[in-house]
């Protein structure tokens, strides 16, 4: 099992697909280890070669005192491109895991080539809050979880449509995604509220992309938006019929948009290229 070691922190990290091939590094939200990715690093595989890992305390991966910050899990992506022997990485980070991906590219900015935010935002307090059922859906619903009932859990992870058409499907794939126990999902909250990045975004000097459910009802779309306008050259790309789990709602679509944007931005000598701002 690859292990990346730092400190007292030990991170498992799995990879797909050809050592030639370009990396991509996908980072996980909150709640959830690296297996809620479900089909994707497979999928991404065939092309890129992907590094996956379970963000301290989830999954493998272990932690290490009681609290910590959104810096720490980027100085821990970091850690694993360096266990995995990957010197930069297109990277692609999901809600919680989209903050990590922002500071990973503060923070250490040659690491990242390029880089994918899905549903996410770049600070708590300035950003657009859930509605108060969704926010009982999580609280309440994330109690009723861990006791096998995943219905209102659900409810705040996918769009209403979906959550009605196959709740078995969305059941197992709350289940499947192994998550944290309460202290870590504490530590989480807790990292995530105390995060606040949008006064340096606009330093960034790398090429992104935004992707945001129109149904997303626990980061609503308006925050990814935000990203798009501070970001300098950010697109956006809003993904109809989809919400919080948009990769789980739409694979096909999430699939596209992500290798197309990657794709777009390699080149023959392995340079990143640059594009033009399409924000709508």
């Amino acid at each position: 099992m690859p292990i990346a070691e730092r400190g007292k922190v030990r991170l498992h990290y799995e990879t797909f697909g050809r050592k030639d091939s370009p990396p991509v590094l996908l980072i996980m939200g909150m709640g959830f280890s690296s297996k809620a990715w479900g089909p994707l690093p497979q999928r991404l595989a065939e092309r890129y070669r992907v590094i996956v890992y379970d963000n301290r305390g989830a999954g493998r991966s272990t932690s290490a005192g009681l609290v910590f910050r959104v810096k720490d899990m980027a100085d821990d992506a970091a850690a694993v491109l360096d266990a995995a022997g990957a010197a930069n990485a297109y990277v692609f980070g999901i809600s919680m895991g989209g903050m990590v991906a922002m500071e990973l590219a503060l923070r250490h900015p040659v690491r990242v080539k390029a880089m994918v935010l899905g549903a996410t935002f770049s600070g708590w307090l300035g950003s657009r809050k859930p509605s108060v059922l969704t926010s009982t859906d999580v609280l309440v619903g994330g109690l009723l979880s861990r006791l096998g009932a995943h219905g209102m859990l659900g409810r705040a992870l996918v769009s209403r449509e979906t959550a009605k058409r196959d709740p078995k499907a969305l059941a197992a794939f709350i289940a499947s995604g192994e998550r944290v126990n309460p202290k870590v999902l504490l530590q989480q909250m807790t990292a995530v509220t105390l995060h606040a990045s949008t006064e340096r975004l606009a330093a960034l000097r790398v090429p992104t992309l935004v992707l945001s459910g129109d149904q997303d009802r626990l980061v609503p779309e308006e925050n990814s938006r935000r990203l798009a306008e501070v970001i300098p050259e950010a697109r956006f790309v809003l993904l109809p019929g989809a919400g919080h789990c948009f990769p789980l709602e739409r694979f096909d679509d999430t699939l596209r948009e992500v290798t197309g944007f990657f794709d777009e931005l390699r080149t023959p000598a392995g340079k990143v290229a640059r594009f033009p701002a399409r924000v709508p």
